[in-house]
């Protein structure tokens, strides 16, 4: 019998919200606040609600495919799922911006060559909608997780995991000045897609491998995980945090190419200790419910954001905070509704599908 995690429940659902909350407004404010420098740097060893998304992922992925009868038809069948998901959006965003582009513009070799690149750009890369760029990454960790657990290579996975995420730190993440190395330094090539081949490998291998292999590693030893002082890794990621943010704003000047610090693997593995540490019987109750709301609002919530703004005639960058909340209440009230849509008609295909059974 699988286990209940109730936290990862939780976890999911206030993670869905604050991804809500940044785009409708959390970024742009952050932004407009004095000392970028002090601010970006001392956060950014705490953001831990993408590498957590990718440890949840890589936990339950683990859980399923244990209990599953024929792991590689659960795991092609999970994997079609989230393909299904992904281009379904993929094809709103055709339908959207590329196809509007070619009739603008026309359909001449330099035009489509640009609309190709953007659909592959937003297709591998930045996703269809912003939040999606989680997806290409998350599909790539569990693709590796599968094949290294399955094949037994559990330190091959580790120092895969391990050597990737510090490799990465050269590129996006706390030593990405050590080398002096930058897009710029590429002088034959165009600057653009050296970037693009930074955020690929940061998004590939520092979140998806590293974070997929250790959600899938502590799933495999649970109990192993459970047992851990805690209060030495909190004493270690506190110290560890403290110097590199100390470090950074000594030594660096704060630039959005920044994405990982080193200290954000503790901060994560801690954050997911206290996750599956919570019990909650309210939440064992609603469990599929709130499953359910928090991933409608995770792939929809952009989706309704631009209804809203357009339907209310809003722009993003002279909205007031009135309007901001109107526009996160909303959404969130579009979410809750296409929620108990879906439920309605989960319970009523069930109905329909036991009364055909007892008239057999």
């Amino acid at each position: 019998m699988r286990k209940f995690y109730p936290g990862i429940t939780l976890f999911k659902l206030a993670g869905s919200l604050l991804v809500l909350t940044a785009h409708v407004m959390l970024f742009r404010y952050v932004a407009l606040m004095p000392g970028q420098a002090v601010i970006q740097f001392t956060s950014l060893a705490t953001r831990v609600v993408v590498p957590c998304f990718y440890v949840v992922a890589g936990f339950l992925a683990y859980k399923s495919w244990c209990h599953a009868e024929n792991p590689h038809a659960y795991m092609l069948q999970y994997l079609k799922r989230i393909g299904m998901i992904y281009s379904l959006f993929c094809c709103i965003f055709i339908a959207t911006f590329i196809i509007p582009k070619l009739v603008s513009d026309g359909f001449t070799a330099a035009n489509l060559f640009i609309q190709a690149k953007v659909l592959v750009i937003a297709f591998f890369l930045n996703g269809p909608f912003i939040q999606f760029w989680f997806i290409p990454p998350l599909v790539f960790g569990l693709l590796a997780a599968y094949w290294l657990i399955r094949k037994q290579y559990i330190r091959l996975a580790v120092s895969l995991a391990l050597a990737g995420f510090v490799i990465m730190q050269f590129v996006s993440g706390s030593l990405k000045t050590v080398l002096g190395i930058s897009a710029e330094s590429f002088s034959s090539i165009d600057s653009a897609y050296i970037e693009y081949l930074y955020l690929f490998a940061t998004r590939y291998i520092g979140f998806g491998l590293t974070f997929v292999i250790a959600g899938v590693l502590i799933a495999k030893y649970e109990e192993w995980f459970l047992q851990l002082q805690i209060k030495r890794l909190l004493l270690f990621a506190f110290i560890l945090t403290t110097m590199e943010t100390l470090l950074l704003l000594q030594l660096s000047e704060w630039t959005t190419d920044y994405k990982l610090a080193f200290s954000m693997l503790p901060n994560t593995l801690i954050i997911f200790y206290g996750i599956l540490h919570i019990q909650s019987q309210t939440v064992h109750k609603f469990n599929k419910a709130i499953g359910l709301f928090s991933v409608v609002m995770f792939f929809g919530h952009i989706l309704f954001m631009q209804a809203n703004m357009r339907l209310f005639g809003w722009s993003a960058m002279s909205m007031s905070v009135l309007a901001d909340f109107l526009l996160l209440l909303l959404t969130i009230a579009e979410c809750v509704a296409v929620t108990i849509f879906i439920r309605i008609g989960a319970r009523l295909r069930d109905a329909r599908h036991t009364r055909q059974a007892s008239a057999l």
